[in-house]
């Protein structure tokens, strides 16, 4: 429709993440000057709009830009939910609902494409920017009349970009949240990897139908989502560092666990099935414990912080998940072998960077 490459139509793509990534630093600053509700009401409206503009796009130059404009506006979700979290509360009650998060954000990966698939049955790609047109209209809707102010005028800072120099100087002070966005942004980075390499890996490799790879696929997530779930029960009577460092430390168990398999040749269906879930859901013991620990000490500039730990995130997984075609292979050793590596990295970072906090439930 129109008339270009499949590289052109891979760089909407690209446009889109990178959108995302910038947005984030963006909307950090802003969210600390404007406060919470404003400017996730003026982003969603922008959602509409960019939405609007891919579906009506004449050529693929228009959709590039409409493209990067639609994740420039859907990061401002990301950031302002982050930082609303900080506003309401701290310690362990911030886990348990970046720990809720988490478990919603980890059904994205299976229930997106089912919806894409059955979407497309019904017209081509413009029937999902009417989709997203829709959703953006509904979550506008939904902000307008839930969500209240978070941030109150006098805890509001200037908009310059002093302060925000001054902000981003603060919080790269601070050893611990600098640990736990290195180390979110490689545990991302390794989740990208999986969802990169998985259809080679396991459908390819194991001559799996689009139904097969499916369930596999559904299987990792729905591990993941538990973890999430089961994380949040936990912090009612363990604290959130004591559950971080058993993430990190299944993380590099899951890295063993994986390494065993491909120095002893021992990849089946389900070994490599199980060394998914298993790095995968290390992440719901680490995501939201990291980001309460990351935002604890960052009230005053919750925004900012929240836009720099997604930045980082979103960072490590447009890094990592290109490398792995180009220096690792997209066969099951490949994908497993880089995702180890990330893994323990990660891991080492993270348990270094916390050896000094005491564990305490609130």
């Amino acid at each position: 429709y129109l008339n270009t490459t499949d590289t052109m139509v891979q760089l909407t793509i690209t446009a889109s993440l990178l959108g995302m990534a910038s947005g984030q630093l963006f909307v950090g600053p802003l969210i600390d000057a404007l406060g919470r509700r404003r400017p996730l009401l003026i982003a969603m409206s922008v959602f509409i709009l960019a939405s609007i503009a891919c579906l009506l796009a004449a050529d693929v130059t228009w959709m590039i830009i409409a493209r990067y404009v639609l994740g420039f506006s859907a990061a401002a979700g990301f950031v302002i939910n982050n930082a609303f979290i900080r506003d309401v509360a701290t310690g362990q009650n911030a886990s348990r609902l970046y720990s809720t998060q988490a478990a919603i954000s980890s059904l994205a990966p299976v229930v997106a494409p089912l919806v894409g698939g059955q979407l497309l049955l019904l017209g081509d790609w413009h029937v999902v920017f009417i989709f997203l047109t829709g959703l953006g209209a509904a979550v506008l809707a939904m902000a307008a009349w839930l969500m209240p102010e978070t941030l109150p005028v006098e805890k509001r800072s200037q908009l310059s970009f002093k302060t925000t120099f001054a902000s981003w100087g603060e919080i790269f002070r601070d050893r611990r949240f600098v640990a736990m966005a290195v180390t979110g942004g490689l545990l991302f980075g390794q989740v990208c990897v999986f969802i990169a390499g998985a259809p080679f890996a396991l459908q390819d490799g194991f001559n799996l139908t689009p139904t097969e790879y499916t369930y596999a696929f559904a299987a990792v997530t729905i591990v993941m989502f538990s973890a999430n779930a089961i994380n949040r029960s936990l912090l009612k009577r363990f604290a959130s560092i004591t559950l971080l460092r058993y993430g990190l430390s299944q993380s590099i168990f899951s890295a063993l666990f994986m390494t065993t398999m491909n120095v002893f040749n021992l990849h089946t269906l389900a070994t490599s099935i199980i060394g998914f879930a298993l790095s995968i859901s290390a992440m719901g013991f680490c995501m939201a414990n990291m980001l309460g620990l990351a935002m604890r000490d960052h009230a005053a500039r919750a925004g900012t912080a929240a836009g720099l730990i997604g930045f980082t995130n979103s960072l490590g997984g447009a890094i990592a998940a290109p490398l792995t075609s180009l220096f690792f292979g997209l066969d099951i050793v490949g994908v497993t072998l880089f995702m180890s590596i990330l893994l323990v990295t990660a891991a080492v970072v993270g348990l270094y960077g916390t050896r000094n906090e005491k564990p305490v439930v609130h």
